[in-house]
């Protein structure tokens, strides 16, 4: 854990000596969570954009480009759910003064019993060599077998508890692990409570006749909103996909780990619409070429892997991660997901305007279902910084990066 911290704070002090990040505000002493892209830094946040969009929009005839606003109808964010379900269940520990989200806390402890089953597996595959049946010492080695259920007996109490919002039973989780702050070693913690993301702010020329609106937490609505207009005016035929990218916004309480997760970071968005009853077809398929693609940038295939759900959004029937090993372990990088028909259904609702594609191929009228790719620049600026950043050793015990 230590030599991750150090890694990752050299790689701050490379981006800031050399012109990538700076601090926001730097003069004042900067703004949490905040950063500006310098010389260097825009030009490769530039350079990254355009290969996605090349791969994305240019490289595909039936995916076509969108910049939608930030400020929208905050009618859009109550269809969509963030009104009323887009917060985190944060806790403090009462020692050291920090916060932490609960239901993070919890899968990092989870993630230590799968690395200590990965360990299991990688000693064993080496002391069998060819013969290793890693499936039957999954299911066999009593090490293993506990921790897989212990794994399972976890995730049983945390998932059904952040569906049911159940504060208390999250927390009660918490105690139960014995988790500890990682900072203090303490676990004096405070009750779990819940924190919407959401940044607001008055629309008009006066307080009183004033409206309140969002800036957008995420560019997914911006493309669904538009789905009609670009549809008809396009005249796309299902299969299709619009793509987006453009800055979002969220009030990250737990904002760290530098440019990882910021209160204002850029996502690179595609929604593909098809037919109901195709979308895992296509959810395969769009897995496999998101990860072809980040392949595709020169980064070794071993520094990526993907991390299905346990726990689904509510708009969801499948969703999974690409992860890449940042200096701070393996973390989210990109999102797909089957977001079935949610949204669109959902803005139907609450506009009052069909949304619906008739399909000529099977004389069907119907609400499409939608596939998500959703990578944040800002993360995939890191993992590039990250896998190229190298310490040399020279003559006389120099050092160069």
């Amino acid at each position: 854990m230590a030599q991750q911290e150090d890694l990752l704070k050299k790689i701050i002090a490379h981006a800031k000596e050399y012109g990538f990040v700076f601090p926001s505000s730097d003069i004042y002493d900067g703004l949490s969570a905040v950063y500006d892209y310098g010389p260097n830094g825009v030009e490769l946040k530039k350079n990254i954009r355009n290969y996605w969009w090349k791969a994305m929009v240019q490289m595909h005839e039936n995916i076509v480009g969108l910049d939608a606003a930030i400020f929208m109808h905050p009618t859009v964010w109550k269809a969509s759910g963030h009104v009323d379900a887009f917060s985190d269940p944060l806790i403090d520990n009462k020692d050291s003064k920090k916060r932490y989200r609960a239901d993070v806390l919890v899968e990092d402890y989870l993630a230590k019993i799968e690395a200590k089953i990965n360990k299991e597996v990688t000693k064993a595959r080496k002391r069998f060599g060819d013969s290793f049946d890693e499936q039957q010492f999954l299911e066999t080695n009593p090490r293993v077998v506990a921790n897989r259920r212990k794994m399972e007996e976890i995730k049983n109490r945390l998932y059904p508890a952040m569906d049911r919002s159940d504060m208390a039973g999250i927390k009660q989780l918490i105690e139960d692990l014995g988790i500890a702050d990682p900072v203090s070693g303490s676990k004096n913690w405070t009750d779990v409570r819940q924190f919407n993301l959401m940044f607001s702010t008055q629309m008009g020329s006066t307080a009183d006749g004033a409206s309140e609106i969002y800036l957008r937490p995420e560019t997914a609505q911006g493309i669904f909103v538009n789905y009609l207009n670009v549809q008809k005016t396009s005249r796309m035929k299902i299969p299709f996909g619009i793509a987006q990218t453009g800055k979002a916004f969220r009030n990250e309480i737990v904002a760290r780990q530098f440019i990882f997760r910021m209160r204002e970071f850029e996502q690179m968005e595609m929604q593909f619409f098809v037919r109901p009853g195709t979308e895992m077809e296509w959810y395969k398929l769009w897995k496999e070429k998101r990860m072809k693609w980040h392949i595709s940038t020169g980064i070794p295939a071993e520094k990526f892997r993907f991390h299905d759900h346990d726990k689904l959004a509510h708009y969801a029937n499948a969703a999974a991660d690409i992860e890449f090993e940042f200096p701070m372990g393996f973390k989210e990088l990109e999102g797909i997901h089957s977001r079935t028909n949610f949204d669109l259904s959902a803005h139907e609702k609450y506009s009052g305007r069909k949304l619906r594609y008739f399909d000529s191929e099977i004389d069907e009228s119907y609400v499409p279902y939608v596939i998500e790719t959703s990578i944040g620049l800002d993360r995939m600026f890191l993992a590039i910084l990250s896998n190229a950043y190298t310490e040399e050793e020279l003559e006389g015990g120099t050092q160069r990066v």
